[in-house]
């Protein structure tokens, strides 16, 4: 069995995924004052951007979830630059408002409903200066696709810790999906292989809604955002068929 304290497991099982990480430390390094790091998890994001300098407030409504940012930020050295905020994303209150806002690695899926998604937004909306901006991504949906795959098991990432020599296997499968709703329910299996071989598996269950292009662009306007731009992946390629990323950014309409 591995011995990798919950907390450090966790950002390890996100560390193979930094394809994001270099857009988001650039624009966080030209902001103003704090950034929001919306449903923050375990620090993955928020210790990247408070790695550049950057302050940080890191919002997540899983007290665990910021029990391990702290591990993960003190062991990073970062801790002062990180300012964790438990609270809901559809509900939350700053006590300062912000330039700049993320939402990073499909955080926004998590809200399944349209009243959710817009008391989501709504609350993204209040919590930034005049012009300040909002920038998230998410997986370009194909409901079609999913439904024609339920059980199939995927293969994902395979990463390799460098301190550790711990192996990361990644896979997954779509359990069920609804059309209508746009709603689906993943399991997400990671294999542990230590370098004795012993191994380890864990499953995480997530629902999540797929956000179709032209139904973000309804919300966003309904909150009071304009897409200022709207990329397929994260060096800025067009938002077409074929993408594999929806990333946005939006500005709070004057």
């Amino acid at each position: 069995m591995s011995d990798i304290t919950e907390s450090a497991r966790y950002l390890l099982e996100h560390a193979h995924y930094t394809e994001d990480l270099a857009l988001w430390t650039a624009i966080g390094a030209q902001a103003s004052g704090p950034i929001l790091d919306l449903g923050c998890a375990a620090g993955r994001l928020a210790i990247a951007l408070a790695d550049v300098g950057c302050e940080v407030i890191a919002l997540d409504a899983d007290p665990r979830m910021l029990d391990a940012l702290a591990i993960n930020a003190a062991a990073a050295g970062v801790a002062a630059r990180i300012h964790p905020v438990c609270d809901d994303m559809r509900k939350f209150v700053l006590g300062i408002p912000v330039a700049l806002a993320i939402a990073s690695m499909n955080t926004l899926q998590v809200l399944l409903r349209p009243e959710d998604q817009l008391e989501c937004l709504g609350q993204v909306h209040t919590a930034l200066v005049p012009d300040g901006e909002f920038w998230f991504d998410l997986a370009v949906p194909d409901i079609g696709d999913v439904m024609n795959s339920l059980g199939t098991v995927r293969a994902g990432d395979v990463y390799e810790d460098p301190a550790t020599g711990v192996r990361l296997v990644h896979s997954f499968w779509y359990d069920w999906v609804d059309p209508i709703s746009q709603n689906a329910q993943f399991t997400h299996r990671v294999d542990e292989i230590a370098v004795d071989g012993a191994s380890s598996s864990y499953f995480r269950e997530h629902q999540v809604h797929l956000f179709a292009p032209v139904e973000l662009g309804h919300l966003l306007a309904r909150s009071g955002f304009e897409v200022v731009q709207s990329w397929g992946d994260f060096a800025g390629a067009p938002l077409e068929a074929g993408a594999d990323r929806q990333v946005y950014r939006c500005r709070v309409q004057a």
